[in-house]
This record gives structure tokens, C-alpha cells and sequence, in this order.
């Protein structure tokens, strides 16, 4: 997870720079969320497709739609100083015991 976390943070440090050289400067925080929100909408749409309840009008694949919605979620956790692994690890065990959950030994 830490390797996809650091990945993610180049890949958005390339896209500030677009940003820098296009718009003068780099996208808030509140911008990244937006973006996200966007994504989410093409994302309910491309479910809705595959579950046959909406014509297919996206030129975006519902696999790679679903990579990127968690690579904002990612990308606004680390300019927001969240720990997602941390927070992660803490969220599943709060539900495993909640739930009473076994864990798998791995």
C-alpha cells in the first residue's frame, strides 16, 4: 500500500506541475475534491450500464474509473496528512470487532 501511496503522490506532483505551467498555479484541495466528485458521477453512470439501467455513453471503463476514484482518495488524504494506512488498519479492526469478524491468517 505505502509503494501505491508514493506512486499516487508522483503521479500527482506531474499533474500540479500541468496545473503550474497551464494555470499559474496548483489545484486546491477543494479542486481535488471536486475532480473526485466528478469522478464518482462518471462512475454511477458506468455501473448503472453494466447493471443495464443506463445507455453506455462514457468513454471511460468502469475498472480503471474505480482505480482512479481510490487514487483521489489517496492523493486527498496525503495533502489532508491522513495516514490512510494507518487509518486503514484502525477502520478494519474497529469493523472486524464490531462485527465480530475473524481475521485470516495471511
Amino acid at each position: 500500500m505505502k509503494e501505491i501511496i508514493e506512486r499516487s503522490t508522483a503521479i500527482r506532483e506531474a499533474y500540479h506541475k500541468l496545473e503550474e505551467a497551464n494555470h499559474g498555479s496548483r489545484w486546491s484541495i477543494e479542486e481535488d475534491l471536486l475532480a473526485l466528485s466528478n469522478d464518482i458521477g462518471n462512475l454511477q453512470r458506468l455501473v448503472m450500464t453494466r447493471q443495464g439501467r443506463y445507455y453506455d455513453e462514457t468513454p471511460y471503463k468502469l475498472e480503471s474509473k474505480l482505480a482512479e476514484n481510490i487514487w483521489w482518495l489517496l492523493e486527498l488524504a496525503e495533502r489532508l496528512d491522513v495516514d490512510m494506512v494507518t487509518e486503514m488498519e484502525a477502520f478494519l479492526a474497529d469493523k472486524e470487532h464490531q462485527l465480530r469478524v475473524e481475521k485470516k491468517n495471511s
